[in-house]
């Protein structure tokens, strides 16, 4: 139809009982001038500065429009006079750069200053029916862009003949006005505001090497290292949080941390019991988990929920090996992570009143007084065990064989007489193997901003083997 609201399925004037299909829209625009300065003086000193002005229809008219900045500059040290006599170094470059970026995240949100609708009222007309719809969060006329304020400062070398090269940066990123989604309280509406500022640092480390061995053998290595550290400065007020189911996100701690009990072992017996500080949020007994007194008032409650894990790694690394002999080549691709924790959503928080298939590790549960001090009762209906805690956490550091390719290329001599310009047959194995340390199929799980790192029982990371023929004529 010529009426482009009923180019879509799912907008709002369609029969839910009858609609067998679905679909969406979004429309969204972005405007942007730019002007940049490149200078270099002796072709050692570099300055690059840049001013940009954005506009998105996402944000207010109000603050629709917001300027932006960068500047950075290098060092060529390498062409220094006090350089000229060293045969180490064959390029060295120290390089800085500060600048104020926008950004458009807005958390699944397609028009944050124009709120969708949402149902589950219902309004009486005669002898019909009708439903109701309402804004799913008030409108902001304050709304603006997040502002990223970066700052890097780094150094890249080239050394032995620039068989070696290495690349070292530190970097520093303060995202403020967080365009936050604030659900609604005592009757009040939910709302998006600009509202609170994080941090991210760390060093980022790169190397590679070249080295011919012997006359017809290279060999190519090299490398990547990042590290991690983020952390909440500022929300809405210092004791506010951002909930996502085991996630939270608050003042002074990592973003989407895992919240929830410590736990310190398992009640062995009634004594043991009656000697431990009063759960008063649970009926308990021997066999069920003992949580912590994280605030020594002397009871166990929901106060004495905590920080159980950060899923945000210390650091992530990555490496390559290519090596070539005549016309064979072999290239090997590893990485990891290290120190983020996984939380396990299956094995231990199901509901307590359904009957499962249990994980294999239930078989090492508590039976009996001394029978455990980990894996609690098998029991539907001991509440208590199904909370968000320690039990949940694993470690998600892994290591994994992420590619390994063996080819051969046949000599051009060969390829002249059948017209081929090249020719390449090769065998490709994708993730063949991975050590890791979770009970997961795997330790890498995504999610959104605030809430990731939840091990839900899937994710499986299949391994593809592949071989063929590459044929150019």
């Amino acid at each position: 139809p010529n009426d482009n609201r009923f180019w879509y399925i799912d907008n709002g004037f369609t029969d839910p009982t009858s609609k067998i299909a679905s679909s969406d829209q979004r429309e969204r625009t972005t405007a942007s001038a730019l002007l940049r300065l490149l200078y270099n003086y002796k072709g050692k000193y570099y300055v690059n500065a840049s001013f940009r002005r954005d506009g998105s229809s996402q944000i207010s008219p109000a603050n629709r429009w917001q300027n932006f900045w960068a500047v950075g500059g290098a060092w060529e040290i390498s062409k220094e006079s006090f350089m000229e006599n060293q045969h180490l170094f064959d390029f060295v470059k120290l390089k800085a750069s500060i600048g104020v970026l926008g950004n458009q995240n807005t958390y699944g949100f397609d028009y944050p200053y124009y709120p969708g609708l949402v149902g589950g009222n219902a309004a009486v007309f005669g002898n019909l029916i009708y439903n109701a719809y309402s804004q799913s969060y008030l409108p902001n006329p304050n709304l603006k862009w997040e502002t990223v304020h970066a700052k890097e400062i780094g150094i890249e070398l080239n050394a032995f003949k620039n068989s070696l090269h290495i690349e070292v940066n530190y970097f520093d990123k303060v995202t403020k006005e967080l365009m936050t989604f604030i659900p609604g309280s005592n009757g009040a509406k939910n709302g998006l505001d600009n509202i609170g500022s994080i941090q991210n640092n760390g060093f980022e480390f790169t190397a590679s090497y070249t080295k011919n061995i012997a006359k017809d053998l290279t060999l190519t290595i090299g490398g990547n290292l990042t590290t991690y550290n983020n952390k909440v400065l500022s929300l809405a007020t210092s004791d506010f949080s951002i909930q996502s189911g085991v996630n939270r996100t608050t003042v002074g701690l990592p973003i989407g941390y895992f919240y929830g009990y410590i736990v310190e072992g398992i009640y062995q017996s009634y004594a043991d019991k009656l000697k431990s500080p009063v759960n008063t949020e649970f009926s308990y007994g021997p066999g069920d988990l003992k949580y912590k007194d994280v605030n020594g008032d002397g009871i166990i409650n929901t106060k004495d929920r905590t920080l159980i894990g950060n899923p945000t790694p210390d650091f992530t690394y990555g490496s390559y090996i290519n090596l070539k002999y005549k016309n064979f080549d072999l290239a090997v691709e590893v990485g990891g992570v290290y120190g983020n924790k996984v939380f396990r959503n299956w094995g231990g928080t199901e509901s307590p009143f359904q009957r499962v298939n249990y994980a294999a590790f239930k078989v090492n549960r508590w039976h009996g007084e001394g029978t455990s001090n980990w894996d609690p009762i098998l029991a539907q209906d001991h509440r208590i065990n199904y909370e968000a805690s320690t039990y949940n956490i694993e470690d998600g550091s892994y290591f994994r064989l992420r590619n390994i390719q063996l080819a051969y290329n046949f000599a051009s001599a060969i390829l002249a007489k059948a017209k081929m310009k090249n020719l390449r047959a090769f065998i490709n194995m994708q993730n063949p193997k991975t050590w890791k340390r979770n009970s997961g199929y795997t330790s890498e799980f995504g999610g959104d901003a605030i809430s990731f790192g939840v091990d839900n029982a899937g994710g499986a990371i299949p391994v593809v083997t592949t071989f063929g023929l590459n044929v150019t004529f």
